[in-house]
Formats: C-alpha cells, sequence, structure tokens
C-alpha cells in the first residue's frame, strides 16, 4: 500500500504539481497571461481541494479509498487533457478545476487517509516513504521541460493524461481498508489469537500507556482541541511556502535570473533530490523525537531558505536555498498526517484530515497568489518570496503550541474511545 500511495503520489508530482511551473512559463509565452492569472488557476484548484476535503474526509470512512482514488485518477486524467486544449482563460480556469478535483481525490489525503490505518510504531517511516513519490515525481520535471520545448505544452498534456491513467488506476487497486478488515493488526502483526487477548497498536504520547488501544477522537471532539488547530495553521503555514515555489520557481529563475528553461527546471530536479534526503531522515526524527520541534525547525528553514532565493546573489544561493528548502519539505512533509494520527487516532482520521484541509487550503491559496501578484506590480519576485518567508517564520510558532490533546473524555467527549 505504502508502494502503491508512492506510485499516485510520482504520478501526481511529475505530471502536475511539481511540473506547472513549466507551464507557467509556457502559457505566458503562448498566451502572455499574467501570473495573477495563472497563480489563480492554481490557487482555484487548491479552493476546491479544501471545500471537498469533509466531504472526500467523509466518503474516505463511508467508501473506502479505493473507490475514491479510482474515480480521483480518471478525474485527473480528464482535467489534463483538458488543459491540452485550452485556448482562453475561462476554459483555462474550467480545466483547472477539473484536474483540481482529480488531484484530491487520488492525492495526498486519500493516501493518507489509507495508509495511516496499517502503521503505529512506523507510521512516520511509511509516511515518508509515500510522500518519497511526490519528490520523485519532480526528478521528472526536466523531462516535462523537455518535452514542453520540443512537443509543446498541448501534446505534452495530453500525453500526461494517459500516463496517469495507465499507471494511476493500478495504483489504486492496491489501496485497503483498514487491517481489522482483513484479519490483520497494524506493523505487520499477524492476526490474533482471540479478541480478549489480542494487543493492540502502540499509541505514541501521553494519550495512551504502551499496551492499550488510544482513544479514538470524533471529528466533533477533535475540534475541541487546541491541537487540531495549531497543527492545521502550521500545516497552512509550510504550503504557503511550498505552493509558491511549485508554482514560481522556474518562472523566478527563468525571468529574474535569466535561466534557460531547461536549467531552471534541473534546479527543481536538484531541488527534489534534497527533499528524497530529507524525507529519509524525517522518516526517522520523527518515529525518535518530538515531532513538533522537528516541524518547527522546518519551519524556520523554509523561510530562510526563501529569503536566500529572494536576496542572494549568484548561482551559491540557488544551491543553498536548495538545500535548505529541499531537506526541510522532506523531514516536514511525512509529519503532518503522522502527528495527527498520533494525536487523534485512526477510526476517524479521514473526516478530522479533511476538515483540517479547509484551513490548510488558505495557505495554499495565499503562497501563489502573493508571490505572483507582487511580481506583476514590482517586476521581480523578491518582494513576494520575502513576504512569505516573514509569514511562514512567524505562524511556526504554531508548531510549539501543538501539544498533545487531552483524551475525548477530560473534554466531555467520551463517545470518541475506540471499542474492543
Amino acid at each position: 500500500m505504502a508502494g502503491a500511495g508512492a506510485v499516485l503520489q510520482l504520478l501526481a508530482g511529475a505530471l502536475f504539481a511539481q511540473s506547472y511551473g513549466v507551464y507557467v512559463v509556457a502559457f505566458t509565452a503562448a498566451f502572455g497571461w499574467s501570473k495573477t492569472i495563472l497563480s489563480t488557476g492554481y490557487a482555484l484548484a487548491q479552493l476546491e481541494g479544501g471545500l471537498l476535503a469533509p466531504l472526500q474526509g467523509w466518503l474516505l470512512d463511508r467508501f473506502g479509498p479505493r473507490r475514491v482514488v479510482a474515480l480521483g485518477v480518471l478525474v485527473f486524467g480528464a482535467g489534463l487533457f483538458w488543459l491540452s486544449t485550452v485556448t482562453s482563460v475561462a476554459s483555462f480556469y474550467g480545466a483547472m478545476l477539473v484536474t483540481g478535483f482529480g488531484v484530491v481525490f487520488a492525492g495526498y489525503l486519500s493516501v493518507t487517509v489509507a495508509i495511516v490505518p496499517w502503521f503505529v510504531r512506523w507510521r512516520s517511516k511509511a509516511l515518508a516513504l509515500t510522500a518519497l513519490g511526490l519528490s520523485l515525481g519532480g526528478l521528472a520535471v526536466p523531462l516535462i521541460a523537455g518535452s514542453v520545448e520540443t512537443f509543446g505544452p498541448r501534446t505534452t498534456l495530453a500525453a500526461s493524461a494517459v500516463v496517469m491513467v495507465l499507471f494511476g488506476m493500478p495504483a489504486a487497486l492496491f489501496m485497503r481498508r483498514d487491517p481489522a478488515r482483513y484479519g490483520q493488526l497494524a506493523d505487520g502483526v499477524g492476526p490474533p489469537r482471540t479478541t480478549a487477548d489480542a494487543p493492540g497498536p502502540r499509541a505514541p504520547g501521553p494519550r495512551a500507556a504502551v499496551g492499550q488501544r488510544p482513544y479514538e477522537f470524533t471529528l466533533r471532539s477533535a475540534l475541541r482541541t487546541r491541537a487540531f488547530w495549531m497543527l492545521s495553521i502550521g500545516h497552512g503555514s509550510a504550503l504557503l511556502v511550498v505552493s509558491a515555489v511549485v508554482v514560481h520557481l522556474i518562472a523566478h529563475l527563468a525571468e529574474d535570473r535569466g535561466y534557460p528553461l531547461a536549467q531552471a527546471a534541473s534546479v527543481m530536479a536538484a531541488l527534489t533530490a534534497t527533499t528524497i534526503a530529507g524525507q529519509f531522515a524525517g522518516g526517522v526524527l520523527g518515529d525518535r523525537y518530538d515531532k513538533r520541534i522537528v516541524a518547527l525547525v522546518a519551519m524556520l528553514a523554509h523561510g530562510a531558505a526563501l529569503l536566500v532565493l529572494a536576496w542572494g546573489p549568484g548561482l551559491g544561493s540557488v544551491g543553498i536555498f536548495v538545500v535548505l528548502h529541499g531537506l526541510a519539505w522532506g523531514v516536514r512533509g511525512p509529519l503532518m498526517g503522522a502527528m495527527r494520527a498520533d494525536y487523534f487516532g485512526g477510526r476517524h482520521f479521514g473526516a478530522i484530515m479533511g476538515a483540517s484541509v479547509l484551513i490548510v487550503m488558505l495557505g495554499q491559496l495565499a503562497g501563489p497568489i502573493i508571490a505572483g501578484s507582487l511580481a506583476d506590480v514590482l517586476g521581480a519576485y523578491r518582494w513576494g518570496f520575502t513576504v512569505l518567508a516573514f509569514m511562514a517564520v512567524l505562524a511556526s510558532v504554531s508548531f510549539w503550541f501543538a501539544t498533545p490533546p487531552r483524551t475525548p473524555d477530560a473534554l466531555g467527549g467520551g463517545h470518541g474511545r475506540a471499542r474492543t
């Protein structure tokens, strides 16, 4: 399941999420559209994802991840094909909405909800392996850029639609519901001999003693905790930076620094390589140390990286940015889902994660629009990146306050306790 999730993330990264910056440059050249228009298209896809997240979480809990992911793969492919035919801003926005629907239903939330119930002790490592796919997709960005330069964006997008369906549907078939439905326990433990003597999965943190089943928060009880809101704000502030980089890094390098498109795409691939290294480190660090502190340090690195990119001279500053931002992204990314699962349990994880995405979405929306709008007004990305860096650093303090929540019983929501 973790491998199939990595494949789905790889496809999303290679065909859209990591390569969108290539199309920003291509559509600007082809249609003369402003960065604000192209940023707004990306933001619409993120907005749709946030609005759909509560419904998606309910669908995942109700029908399981396999059906939801399969639907997402088909719609994702349809959206990419529509993007290959756009000729106007209106059709571009429509295609981005369809693509965004597919990315959401076949992407991060669905895969995370599928993976989380299968791991407790090794949850950070499992989610790091899954996130590795998204980073590997970044290594394909130079290939996408080469295809766009050789065959044009339309042919590249149409071919991407075929690749998405051809490889995404088999990966969707590996998605499974929680292990109890298959007579198994988390972390690869075999089926229990009897119901009475079946050991429960370990729940790290103060919410449950070792050997006991963790408390399972409902959505209602999770919403009443400080941890839910602090994690959501911290996650959203991280994506404030990440989404702006995904959309605008290649354009910044090509337009502000004069890099050829192929060289700018190679920088994105190098960023991916450091992200992969960070994901391996994040999986280990997240299972050994306090995830809150690890995430906070990563957020500070995000902010520092953007400042270096905005103000640092020469190729050396780009290299420093690649190392800082890539490691921060890789280390922090898998911890976002792992912390929520550690705190709130897995029974209602889909609904809780879906509600959280509504808040996280604000960062995904704001980042590209702030950077793109300021670049249109001021003629360069420097001040947009600077504003985002300081916003991310200020918001990172939320991870410090995202301490483990009290049990649902202490909050007056004891109905959330897991049944054994």
